[in-house]
């Protein structure tokens, strides 16, 4: 039976959905169950002693008796220059979390008897295209070259809204390290990222949502909505516009991903007839047997340093800081004195040597008389 699979790897769990298609269109996404007592999984890794890899909640229970073997937080350290060490062995980031979406596919693969027909992964809003790159890349070498990338909160959105007309929506991710708040636009391409902020604090973040909305001259009142999903807290209370928010909110980005992934196989909107939900991919990867070249890592930005006024030298300390034209003068100065003290030192050490012959001079003196005595200096 046909279907198709979104993954969604967050910082601490990962989560999967499926959407089959019964011969009368798309259904209604399933949540796929990855975990031991749920459909989340651990967004974890074990290397065993044999050189084998578990991931999700059995890596995180083999980790319990050799805690040195177990990888987690690897995800955020996509684009990091330091790979991943553990037993002695190698691992660039992004080839773990490939590590995650391969055994997310034999999960579903296992449940349906055959491979997906499209694959969706989000990522996280805020990624380059270096570090999406560097994903892509791993998953091609991981056997999923037709895969595509979609930032989270664009997938969250798709598990509730469509992106119809000219409207905004709000997106608010809750994790361990806070809130990731989003408002993103509808256009002809589908939702659009339109402003993130990071970190907020979770019992302000649907505040942030109606923050940004008004920065960005959308009324509260006019947003299509508000998605809620991870570690959600309870719904507020009355709020000018409608907030979505699942029994389950850690699987509506997973969720969200499926409803892109079974919309793929349809006519973009804009074509006769058709009012499919719009396929919003970051970027497809390469459907070609070798990928293409990484981009250029990105240029860190400039670290903007106020100048301040510094205080007056005194002294020879003054010398510190003249302009070289005038450090080479004082230096000649001082070379001068040198030979000047070396010279007078010799002739004060030859001193008591007793009278020398006078040189001979060719010069208008006359000459001395004989038996008088002549000074080392001759006389004029």
């Amino acid at each position: 039976m046909p279907y198709v699979l979104g993954i969604d790897i967050a910082s601490t769990r990962t989560t999967a959905a499926t959407c089959v298609d019964s011969g009368d269109g798309w259904g209604v996404p399933e949540p796929s169950w990855l975990g031991a007592r749920g459909p989340a999984a651990a967004s974890a890794v074990f290397l065993d002693d044999d050189g084998y890899l578990l991931t999700g909640d059995a890596a995180v229970e083999a980790g319990r008796s050799a805690p040195a073997r177990l990888l987690t937080g690897f995800h955020e350290r996509v684009g990091d220059d330091v790979p991943v060490i553990v037993g002695g062995e190698r691992f660039p980031a992004e080839s773990l979390s490939a590590v995650l979406v391969d055994a997310a596919v034999d999960q579903a693969a296992e449940r349906f008897g055959e491979k997906p027909r499209h694959i969706v992964l989000t990522h996280p809003v805020g990624w380059g295209s270096f570090r999406r790159d560097l994903l892509r890349r791993a998953l091609a070498e991981a056997g999923f070259p037709r895969a595509a990338l979609v930032a989270s909160p664009v997938a969250a959105l798709h598990a509730y809204l469509a992106p119809q007309g000219d409207v905004t929506a709000g997106v608010c991710e809750f994790g361990p390290d806070g809130a990731v708040v989003t408002i993103a636009a509808a256009g002809v391409n589908g939702w659009q990222p339109v402003k993130t902020v990071e970190g907020v604090d979770p019992g302000e973040a649907v505040g942030k949502v109606f923050e940004l909305a008004h920065g960005a001259g959308v009324p509260p009142q006019v947003l299509a909505g508000i998605v809620l999903c991870g570690e959600a807290p309870p719904v507020p209370g009355r709020t000018p516009c409608p907030v979505f928010a699942s029994s389950d909110p850690v699987l509506t980005v997973a969720t969200g991903a499926a409803n892109i992934a079974a919309r793929r196989d349809l006519p973009q909107p804009g074509g006769a007839g058709s009012n499919a939900v719009a396929t919003v991919e970051t970027t497809l990867l390469p459907r070609v047997d070798m990928p293409e070249e990484l981009t250029e890592r990105p240029e860190r930005p400039p670290v903007d340093i106020t100048p301040f006024p510094l205080p007056e030298r005194t002294g020879g300390a003054k010398l510190l800081s003249r302009r070289k034209p005038l450090v080479a003068g004082a230096a000649v100065v001082v070379l001068a004195a040198t030979t000047l003290l070396l010279t007078l030192t010799t002739r004060e050490a030859t001193a008591d040597k007793g009278p020398e012959a006078p040189p001979t001079t060719s010069s208008s003196c006359a000459p001395p008389t004989p038996g008088a005595h002549s000074s080392p200096e001759g006389r004029c």
